[in-house]
């Protein structure tokens, strides 16, 4: 079992605190300024769950969709989103969206269609979060079509289910400021033209339809004010939060709970927790400065190179996003800043030897983006949480920090960071290597110091090495992993250097001139060949400053 993770005790209670009641359901119209967002207490069990609606399956007989959804408790049927576009195994258009039911924490999820011809219109799916193991399950119930059938319900986080979900499961919820095909996509703004004509035709049908008139105050979907605050209720301090923002507020701070939990599990932790906590601040100077002076020099080459391979991971996904949001109602452009991320993910990488491309909730994988309403806690938040609990005195120094890099919170962290993380090395000696001026870290057990020609080839290399042999294609050394790797950090090509060309040849956002000609690749397939390209170009560039 994972370790229990905590949460800021100021945000303990109910997810949602309506202050103030209005004409529209106080789910979906509106909290005041002084009212929070949060995750609960990890001991508090979800009231309902998948074994609770197995349970209703099988005692009530139920055998169709509709006959599920009217079972349901009316918290479930009251807090939900409405995609009239859909990526999902369930289909989707603008009369009949796809409904994700989410209830007032979104620990237990349902989601279900409307329209006989789209796909998944004879299936369930759920997701639960377990509170005990900090994870996320899905699973899929297909309902019978045929008289005599059963019902058949998945294994959790079935084969199916992390095709799209990856692993560690994680929900795919895009991120703000725009939710591309939900009603309310545009953060912060009324409904477009064609989603007003949508919506129209959704509650025209949803009284009669035999799933969606389960819902309960479907209207306020067609209603301004359950997207965008009205100045009389600005006035009297009460904020709008829309369907969609509500979701990706509640999804995110079970996301940190998971990803917290994968970070305390591992062994290194204890040792870092300062240093992780400095990375997440991202106020408290240079991150070398919070390990021992002897592997300053180390860490520093590391990190440069690390944020390298990061900056084209970034701007791969920010073509993806820019090329998606211009389809969005509006063509609504802006995005949430992205806070610095990169110190932190370093340290879980480098040093706790944990993956981060699974952090996210965005649509492209693999990428860092942790954008996220206001309400929304932080991994910092979180992380500071985790290592006051052994150290009370941080939370004075915080309240009182000046945020320089020198104040006494920082000088805290910085002088507790090194003392353990002295003792830390010292108790791992294959991490240090002897020099005639003291120890330094040996990074011959690091990929970013292995040979390249051993870097694991992927799928579908070899049909790229084919082609570009200067008779077809121009020629690039496919086939020499060392040779490729010097040149994939130069070249003056229409996306960037070699490197960042190459990622977005690879991405469907290329179009028909996506890589490698021919065919359609998988997720998986893709996948293997960024990160490949993304290990040679780490790799040569650490080999450079050595």
């Amino acid at each position: 079992m994972r370790p229990e993770i905590g949460v800021p005790s100021d945000l303990a209670d109910d997810p949602v605190r309506p202050c103030a009641t209005g004409s529209l359901p106080g789910w979906i119209r509106a909290i005041t300024l002084c009212a929070g967002f949060a995750i609960g207490n990890t001991a508090r069990a979800a009231e309902f769950g998948f074994e609770t609606l197995r349970n209703l399956v099988d005692t009530r007989g139920i055998n169709s969709v509709e006959g599920l959804i009217e079972a349901l408790p009316q918290d479930l049927r009251t807090h939900y989103a409405l995609m009239f576009t859909s990526r999902s195994l369930q289909g989707a258009n603008l009369a009949n969206p796809r409904a994700i039911l989410f209830g007032s924490d979104a620990e237990f999820i349902v989601t279900f269609n409307g329209d006989p011809a789209v796909r998944g219109y004879s299936a369930v799916e759920t997701m639960q979060f377990d509170p005990r193991k900090n994870e996320f399950q899905f699973r899929e119930i297909q309902f019978p079509v045929a008289k005599g059938a059963s019902v058949v319900i998945s294994e959790p986080n079935s084969a199916r289910c992390l095709a799209c979900h990856g692993q560690p499961a994680r929900p795919i919820w895009d991120m703000p400021p725009s939710w591309p095909g939900a009603y309310g996509e545009r953060y912060g703004a009324g409904l477009s033209p064609k989603e007003t004509a949508g919506i129209r035709e959704f509650l025209a049908l949803q009284p009669v339809h035999a799933r969606y008139r389960n819902l309960l105050g479907a209207a306020a979907f067609a209603d301004r004010e359950t997207y965008v605050s009205s100045a009389h209720a600005m006035y009297n301090g009460v904020r709008t939060i829309s369907p969609n923002a509500q979701l990706s507020v509640l999804l995110t701070n079970l996301n940190y709970r998971m990803i917290m939990s994968e970070i305390a599990s591992r062994p290194a932790f204890d040792a870092h927790r300062y240093a992780l906590l400095a990375a997440a601040e991202g106020s408290c100077g240079p991150l070398p400065d919070y390990y021992p002076a002897s592997v300053r020099a180390a860490i520093a080459v590391d990190l440069r190179a690390f944020k390298q391979s990061s900056a084209a991971t970034e701007r791969l996904q920010a073509a993806a996003i820019a090329a998606r949001l211009a389809g969005a109602a509006g063509g609504y452009q802006q995005r949430i800043a992205v806070g610095g991320l990169d110190k932190l993910r370093f340290v879980v990488e480098h040093s706790l030897d944990l993956a981060t491309r699974q952090w996210t909730l965005a649509l492209e994988a693999n990428t860092y983006d942790l954008s996220a309403p206001e309400g929304a806690h932080t991994l910092a938040q979180m992380l500071f949480e985790q290592v006051a609990r052994t150290d009370e005195a941080l939370r004075g120094l915080r309240a009182d920090r000046s945020f320089s890099s020198d104040d006494r919170y920082c000088e805290h962290l910085r002088r507790h960071s090194v003392r353990a993380l002295e003792a830390w090395y010292l108790a791992n000696p294959l991490q240090l290597t002897p020099t005639d001026d003291g120890w330094h870290a040996d990074r011959s057990r690091d990929a970013a110091s292995a040979p390249l020609s051993t870097a694991a080839r992927p799928e579908l290399l070899d049909r790229c090495a084919g082609c570009h042999t200067g008779v077809v294609a121009p020629y690039i050394p496919f086939a020499d992993p060392d040779a490729l790797g010097k040149q994939l950090g130069h070249g003056n090509y229409r996306h960037g250097r070699l490197l960042d060309e190459i990622l977005y040849r690879l991405a469907p956002e290329a179009g028909a001139t996506s890589m490698p000609l021919g065919i359609a690749i998988s997720e998986a397939q893709r996948h293997g060949l960024d990160e490949y390209f993304l290990g040679l170009a780490r790799r040569a560039d650490t080999q450079g400053d050595n």
